[in-house]
C-alpha cells in the first residue's frame, strides 16, 4: 500500500515538474504560440521491419555519440539485440547500394552514421571557413586595439577585449602584421607589441597618423543606417527621401565613407 502511495506521489510530482518546465520555456513564433506535441508510443508494441529500420536510422542520426544495441533497445523494447544488429546491417547495405555520401560504422562498441572519408576535404573546407571568420574577427579587434594603443602588452589587450588573445597574437605575428617592439618596465617585463609596415601596407595607410580619429569613427557610426531601419524600409517599400534643403548633395562618382573602407582596404586576414 505504501509503495502505491509513493508511486502516485511520484506521478503527481512529475506532472508538476512538466507544468513548471512549460511555464519556464514557452514556445514563441512571431507572437503566436507554437507547441510540439510528443506522440505517446508503446515501446513494447511489435514494429514493422521498415518502420523499425527508420526509427533506428533516426536514433543513429540524432545521437551525438555512438549507440550500441542496448542503448537502442531502451527505446525499442520490442526488438532483440539480434534484430537491432540485423536492421543496422540492412541500413548499411541500403546506403552502399544507393551510393550515399554517408555510412554506418561500428565505433567504440556502438554504431554511428558518419560521412565517407572521400568527402572529408569538402567538410574540412567548410569548417575552415567558419574558423577563418572567427579568427578574422578576433584578429581585427586585436589589431584595432594595437593600432590605437600601441605599444601594448598582451595583458593590456586582454583587459580591453575580455578574452585570451595569446593565439591571436601568435597568428598576427606569423602573418607579419604585428611585432615585438620592446619590454615593459614592470615586474615580469612582458613583451610590448606594435604594428608593422605590412599592417600599414595592407590597410592602405601611409603612417599611423592617417588612422581615422576616434571622433571620426564615432561620427561614421552615428550616421550609419541601422540594420533594423534598413529592413523596415525594404519591408514597407519605402523610398529614401530626398535631401533636405541646405544639405550638401552627393556629386556623381562620389560616395560617402563607411566604417570599413575609410582609408583602408578590406582586410583579408
Amino acid at each position: 500500500m505504501k509503495q502505491k502511495e509513493q508511486a502516485e506521489k511520484m506521478k503527481a510530482l512529475r506532472r508538476e515538474l512538466e507544468e513548471k518546465i512549460e511555464e519556464q520555456f514557452p514556445a514563441e513564433d512571431g507572437g503566436t504560440s507554437l507547441r510540439v506535441d510528443i506522440q505517446q508510443i508503446d515501446e513494447s508494441a511489435p514494429l514493422d521491419p521498415e518502420v523499425a529500420r527508420r526509427i533506428i536510422e533516426a536514433l543513429l542520426f540524432a545521437s551525438s555519440k555512438p549507440l550500441n544495441a542496448a542503448d537502442i533497445k531502451k527505446v525499442m523494447k520490442s526488438l532483440t539485440p539480434g534484430q537491432i544488429a540485423k536492421y543496422i546491417e540492412e541500413l548499411s547495405e541500403i546506403y552502399q547500394r544507393d551510393g550515399r555520401s554517408f555510412e554506418i560504422l561500428e565505433i567504440a562498441n556502438g554504431y554511428e552514421i558518419t560521412t565517407k572519408k572521400e568527402y572529408a576535404p569538402w567538410i574540412m573546407k567548410l569548417e575552415l571557413q567558419k574558423k577563418i571568420k572567427q579568427v578574422t574577427q578576433s584578429a581585427l579587434e586585436t589589431l584595432a586595439i594595437l593600432a590605437y594603443k600601441q605599444p601594448s602588452t598582451r595583458m593590456e589587450i586582454e583587459e580591453l577585449r575580455g578574452v585570451d588573445v595569446s593565439g591571436v597574437i601568435t597568428t598576427l605575428m606569423e602573418r607579419g602584421f604585428i611585432k615585438i617592439v620592446g619590454k615593459k618596465e614592470v615586474p615580469g617585463r612582458p613583451f610590448l607589441y606594435g604594428t608593422t609596415e605590412k599592417f600599414l601596407d595592407h590597410f592602405g595607410l601611409k603612417s599611423l597618423d592617417h588612422l581615422p580619429s576616434i571622433d571620426e569613427i564615432k561620427t561614421l557610426v552615428e550616421n550609419s543606417v541601422r540594420k533594423e531601419d534598413l529592413m523596415d524600409q525594404e519591408n514597407t517599400g519605402a523610398n529614401v527621401s530626398a535631401p533636405a534643403a541646405g544639405d550638401k548633395p552627393e556629386t556623381a562618382g562620389e560616395t560617402q565613407p563607411d566604417a570599413e573602407n575609410s582609408g583602408a582596404e578590406n582586410p583579408k586576414i
